[in-house]
């Protein structure tokens, strides 16, 4: 297959200038994300307090099985963009073998000899068999094999990028021509082994491995927090991974130090602890005013609590700059590689993510039941054990698009823009609150989320260019979505 290169006079048009204009594609993809990932937010987190409400008592458990989920994603993936291709595939012949049936229809009507109209059957023939029963299951693991070179030949130019730090922005397919090469054949099997004993994909699961670990404490942190402290302390510290995020991009990342970002990170971060505080004082008041509480602290632990709940959120940022790293497109090809393609390789990433983590929570669960240290409660919740699952079910959905747009949204900006979006969701709970639930929108709480819009918008600003900028296609997009390693032919 021949595709098209990148070399170093395409970066300027015949006008000089840059070929990375506005990239709509990316535009569109930032938008949508970050829309999903704010409504999947207030979803996961109303349908968990639902949970919570009716005395469910295992957070660890639901930890497990809403990041546990995430390894279905690139699997479902996989399975959809198959099946649809093989559905085209098969639309696609049938609609030639109709088109080559009224040609044949009207050859017949023409005086021709009839030497000609017994071989134009007959050649006819030959192609109905060709083109109307082709083996379809064969097509179909066959595009399962193409979507594992796909994530391979970008995990190849993660690798070269980090590990033999290759920064050039040309002649892509050829660094990954020049590599190890999976198996082509439609044995998924076989395109599975040679996949994992590459190196690329060898330094992808060794990374993967250590930001799930990173990842699963921080997300303990929090659980331990919230039954040591309040949970507006809770809320405000964790929220401060966004400042931590962007001490760690800076730090990792090389990312410029820019006060317009930093201040719209502050600002953010104060309109969070101003909302967070405006609830505790009601729900202290209530504490004290409670006669199990009347003679004593409810939390004689908070400063503990608030400590540990500071490593989450340190550990929190450290996590999605550790992500953006070591598993994203690199900083110098993401102008230039598809918003697509970033897209499925997060997906993947997200699938191992997700698969780490049900390990290891499900190893330390079984530890825990066999030494009785701990007894899960599973369904023993009485009538409303049916209605607690629902929930989770709602949850364990709502946790898997967010997460998936939250990661898809890093791959494609920055860990600090998405740290501070999240923030939003304060906002957007509080008003969905106060429009279902009839909860109580007091002047400070609108204050605090005035901060937090102000803060995002300045930060979008700044980080534009980084949004916007980007290429609608490319020599790898070319070489891995449609057809397999430039070097592989006998099975196009």
């Amino acid at each position: 297959m021949t595709v098209t290169n990148l070399t170093e006079q395409n970066d300027q048009d015949s006008n000089g200038a840059s070929i990375h204009a506005i990239s709509k594609t990316k535009i569109i993809f930032v938008t949508g994300l970050f829309i999903i990932s704010l409504a999947a937010f207030v979803l996961q987190t109303e349908f968990t307090s639902q949970a919570y409400q009716l005395k469910y008592s295992e957070p660890i458990l639901l930890l497990a099985v809403t990041h546990g989920s995430w390894w279905t994603l690139w699997p479902i993936q996989v399975l959809f963009v198959s099946t649809w291709r093989t559905i085209h595939k098969r639309s696609r012949l049938i609609k030639e073998s109709r088109t080559r049936t009224r040609t044949l229809s009207n050859t017949i009507d023409e005086p021709i000899q009839y030497q000609r109209l017994t071989g134009d059957r007959q050649d006819f023939q030959q192609d109905q068999q060709d083109v109307v029963v082709p083996n379809y299951v064969s097509y179909f693991k066959k595009a399962i094999v193409k979507q594992f070179h796909n994530v391979y030949h970008t995990a190849i130019l993660i690798y070269e990028s980090n590990v033999h730090e290759n920064r050039s922005t040309t002649h892509l397919n050829q660094i990954i021509e020049n590599s190890v090469q999976i198996s082509s054949t439609d044995s998924i099997s076989a395109c599975i082994k040679s996949f994992l004993k590459t190196p690329a994909i060898q330094y992808i699961l060794y990374k993967v491995m250590l930001v799930t670990v990173v990842l699963t404490i921080a997300g303990f942190t929090w659980y331990g927090a919230m039954s040591m402290t309040y949970a507006a302390d809770v809320t405000a510290i964790y929220n401060c991974s966004a400042f931590t995020a962007y001490a760690f991009a800076v730090l990792l990342l090389n990312e410029k130090f820019a006060w317009l970002k930093i201040n719209s990170v502050i600002i953010a971060l104060i309109g969070v602890f101003i909302v967070s505080y405006s609830a505790s004082d009601t729900d202290k008041v209530d504490e004290k005013n409670d006669g199990s509480n009347s003679e004593k602290n409810p939390h004689p632990y908070r400063f503990w609590g608030n400590v540990i709940i500071f490593i989450g959120a340190v550990l929190y940022g450290y996590y999605e700059v550790l992500y953006k790293k070591y598993l994203c497109i690199p900083e110098h090809l993401t102008k230039i590689i598809t918003p697509r393609r970033q897209l499925t390789f997060a997906n993947f990433i997200m699938a191992l993510l997700g698969a780490y983590t049900l390990v290891i929570l499900t190893v330390l669960m079984l530890f825990v039941e066999v030494f009785h240290i701990h007894k899960f409660n599973f369904f023993n919740y009485g009538e409303n054990t049916r209605k607690i699952w629902l929930y989770i079910l709602g949850s364990i959905i709502s946790n898997l698009l967010f997460s998936a747009s939250f990661l898809s949204l890093m791959a494609l900006t920055n860990p600090v823009l998405s740290s501070v979006s999240s923030l939003l969701t304060i906002f957007l709970i509080g008003l969905v609150e106060w429009l279902v639930f009839d909860n109580t929108l007091d002047l400070q709480q609108i204050i605090g989320d005035c901060f937090v819009i102000v803060g995002f918008i300045m930060l979008t600003t700044a980080s534009w260019k980084e949004i916007s900028e980007g290429n609608e296609d490319d020599d790898v997009e070319a070489v891995s979505t449609y057809s397999f390693p430039t070097s592989t032919n006998e099975n196009r």
